[in-house]
């Protein structure tokens, strides 16, 4: 009979197997990042080959006229946004932001330092600030995956070509889990089930608000006369997927825009004001109302998951940090063993059922689920 280990052992085993993944993720990020991306991409198509099929369309069919149109919408989308943001940067004198009087980064940050001097703020305070904003490193950044156009290019036909077999190797994957899983087929079937259909909706709805972020926070800078007002909606159309701190970048980064292109204060504080006003009641009031039924996830593990996974994967990371947080959460759950990691991981303690049912703990509040 073998004897079991302490629980110190095994939790010394668990804090060490948990930093040899993390490396290892941090390490092999080149080959993992874009196979992970093509999961999430192929989970949101997936729902749209399956109602294909139903009206009788080959699911190969749907499948190569979806890859070519994503590869067309993102690889226009991901060129325009290193373009203007060439541009933004003052890496490439490209020509004129607007009427004819070029403003990139470098003239922004000469701006506000002005700015700030003329003002009646502490020179401390506008020291810090001056110097904050000149260590940015604009040259990494525009040496980097976002303005790299070859290696994006790259990464997105690696998507593709993983997508491809994603969808060619879907059934066949289901059934070696199911083999796997044995006894526990029933269980295999609804974890996965539960985490595709999760992770689809989160998506499918951060991508709407996104969307409504970015168009709303266009709208505003364009009525204020804000330079970059097509760039700046689309950055804050792309952070809106990195909580909490995603909104606040884009936030600071358009009013930091605004202060410099005006001559008074006024249009930085309307685009500070506008942007509070649009992230409190979208990220605050509705985004909650609706990722509220399909994710239970503590405000602090979500704000800890962006850090840590933005430390492993770089801005990428940061984007799947809550995919990714989420489904761990669903996978620890489906584990006795595991479960009261999960516990641990929601946004609100298990209420117990009858005690017919107290194995199947439910999450949440009341209309809430894991």
């Amino acid at each position: 009979m073998t004897a079991t280990p302490p629980r110190s052992t095994v939790f010394l085993l668990g804090v060490i197997a948990t930093v040899l993944v993390g490396w290892v993720l941090h390490v092999g990020a080149s080959i993992l990042l874009p196979l992970v991306f093509a999961f999430l991409l192929s989970g949101m198509v997936a729902p749209i080959v399956r109602r294909a099929a139903r009206w009788r369309i080959p699911p190969a069919v749907t499948v190569v006229f979806l890859l070519a149109a994503l590869f067309y919408l993102i690889a226009n989308l991901g060129l325009t946004l290193r373009d203007s943001l060439t541009e933004f940067l003052g890496v490439a004198k490209s020509g004129a932001a607007q009427e004819g009087a070029r403003m990139d980064w470098p003239v922004i940050v000469a701006t506000i330092e002005q700015r700030f001097r003329e003002s009646a703020m502490p020179e401390t305070l506008t020291r810090m600030l001056v110097e904050g904003l000149k260590q940015l490193d604009v040259g990494a950044l525009a040496r980097g995956g976002v303005i790299g156009g070859l290696g994006f290019t790259r990464d997105l036909v690696i998507v593709m070509i993983y997508m491809i077999f994603i969808f060619a190797e879907a059934r066949l994957f289901q059934r070696k889990i199911f083999a796997i899983a044995g006894e526990r087929r029933d269980d295999a079937r609804r974890v996965l089930e539960h985490v595709a259909w999760g992770i689809q909706r989160y998506l499918l709805v951060k991508t709407f608000i996104s969307l409504l972020t970015g168009g709303l926070c266009y709208l505003l800078l364009k009525v204020l006369d804000v330079p970059y007002a097509a760039l700046l909606g689309l950055l804050t159309f792309l952070l809106n997927f990195i909580p909490t701190f995603g909104s606040i970048i884009a936030g600071m980064l358009a009013t930091l825009v605004a202060l410099a292109a005006g001559d008074t204060w006024m249009p930085a504080l309307g685009t500070m004001l506008g942007y509070s006003v649009v992230n409190v009641f979208l990220g605050n009031f509705l985004d909650p109302r609706i990722l509220g039924r399909e994710l239970n996830l503590s405000p602090l593990v979500i704000v800890v998951s962006v850090v840590v996974w933005a430390g492993t994967w770089g801005i990428a990371g940061a984007f799947l940090a809550v995919p990714i947080t989420s489904a761990l959460q669903v996978i620890l759950l489906s584990f006795e063993r595991t479960r009261p990691i999960a516990v641990l991981l929601s946004g609100s303690p298990p209420r117990q059922r009858a005690a017919a049912d107290v194995a199947e703990p439910e999450f949440g509040v009341e209309g809430d689920e894991l």
